[in-house]
C-alpha cells in the first residue's frame, strides 16, 4: 500500500521561551517491509535540522531554536510504500529455536527490564495464567495468546495514563492507550525470555470498521521468534502487523522512540497538540500510478 502521512506537533508557551532543543523520531524506516519514498521536516520558527542514525537503526532529526518564541510547530510529511502483505500469523515455531538462535546473544536490551517495562507484583499476577512456553511449545501461538489476554483485559481510553506510565500503572488501571498495551505485551515476552521491542508508527483503518489508534501516533510490539525474525502484533487491535501499518522507529520502550521531545529555557509549563493524517491510495489509484511508472520507464529506454 502507498501512504501519504502528515504529522503536526504544536507547542504553546504562556510566556516566550528560548534555547529550545528538540529531538524527533518521525521519519518512517526503510527496510524489506516498507520504503520511505519522501520525507520532509519543517519547523517554525525556522531552524536548521540535523539528522543521525541512533543505535537502534532509527533515523532521527534534531534542531535548536535559540531566539525567544511562544509557539513551536513541527510538521513531518512522508510518503511510504508498505510490502508486508495481509496481516497473518507466521508458521509455528518451537521455543527451542528461539533459545538456540545465534542472534539472541546480541539482543540483551530486548530481554531485560527498561525504563517503562518493569516487573512488579501486579505484573507477576497478570503474567501467571499465561505461563512460560516450554522448549517444544509454539511461541507464535503463545505470542498471540499474550496479545489476546491484554486486549481482553484492557479498555482503550485516552486521558487515563500519560507518556511516562509504566507497566504497573497500566495494569492497575486496566485501561490506557496503545503505548500501555504495547509495554505490557513487551513485558510478558521479556519475562518469558523472548526478546521483544517497542515499535512506533501509524495504523490506517483499512477495510473499514473500528481501528483504535488510527487518528494518532500508534504503537505495537515485536518479538524475536528465531527463524521467523521480528514478528509484530498490535495488542490494541489484537491483530498481526500487515500492510496497513507504517513503522517509524523501534526501541526498548517509548522513551527510546518518542515522536518529539526536548528541553527549553523559560516557562515552567506548556501545552501540546498533535494532529496526524494518514491517507492511503485506493487500489485504482495505485494501479494508475504503477501504469504511469511503467510508461515512464518505457519512454526512458
Amino acid at each position: 500500500m502507498r501512504f501519504t502521512i502528515a504529522h503536526r506537533t504544536r507547542y504553546r508557551y504562556p510566556v516566550p521561551v528560548h534555547e529550545s532543543h528538540t529531538i524527533a523520531h518521525l521519519q518512517p524506516r526503510s527496510d524489506a517491509s516498507q520504503y520511505c519514498t519522501k520525507y520532509e521536516l519543517t519547523v517554525a520558527p525556522r531552524a536548521r535540522v540535523f539528522s543521525y542514525g541512533d543505535r537502534f537503526g532509527n533515523d532521527v532529526q534534531h534542531f535548536a531554536v535559540l531566539p525567544e518564541h511562544d509557539t513551536l510547530e513541527i510538521i513531518a510529511r512522508s510518503q511510504v510504500v508498505t510490502a508486508r502483505g495481509a496481516a497473518r500469523a507466521p508458521a509455528p515455531t518451537r521455543r527451542s529455536l528461539v533459545d538456540d538462535d545465534p542472534l539472541r546473544d546480541e539482543l540483551w536490551d530486548f530481554l531485560h527490564e527498561s525504563r517503562y517495562v518493569r516487573y512488579g507484583e501486579g505484573f507477576e499476577a497478570f503474567a501467571a495464567p499465561l505461563g512460560v512456553p516450554g522448549p517444544d511449545d509454539d511461541v507464535v501461538e503463545w505470542f498471540r495468546a499474550a496479545s489476546k489476554a491484554i486486549n481482553g483485559e484492557f479498555v482503550y481510553e485516552t486521558g487515563q495514563t500519560d507518556v511516562h506510565a509504566g507497566v504497573e500503572e497500566s495494569l492497575a488501571l486496566r485501561r490506557g492507550v496503545c503505548q500501555d498495551f504495547a509495554h505490557v505485551l513487551i513485558a510478558l515476552c521479556r519475562h518469558a525470555g523472548i526478546p521483544a521491542r517497542y515499535v512506533s508508527g501509524y495504523i490506517h483503518s483499512a477495510g473499514g470498521g473500528e481501528t483504535l489508534g488510527a487518528e494518532a501516533s500508534h504503537a505495537w510490539a515485536e518479538a524475536y521468534l528465531g527463524p521467523r525474525g521480528w514478528v509484530g502484533i498490535d495488542p490494541t487491535n489484537d491483530t498481526w502487523i500487515g500492510d496497513h501499518f507504517v513503522r517509524i522507529a523501534t526501541g526498548r520502550d517509548y522513551r527510546d522512540v518518542s515522536p518529539v521531545r526536548g528541553v527549553y529555557v523559560g516557562a515552567s509549563s506548556s501545552s501540546m497538540s498533535v494532529d496526524v493524517f494518514v491517507e492511503a491510495l485506493s487500489p485504482v489509484q495505485q494501479q494508475r500510478e504503477q501504469q504511469m511508472l511503467e510508461q515512464q520507464e518505457q519512454q526512458q529506454q
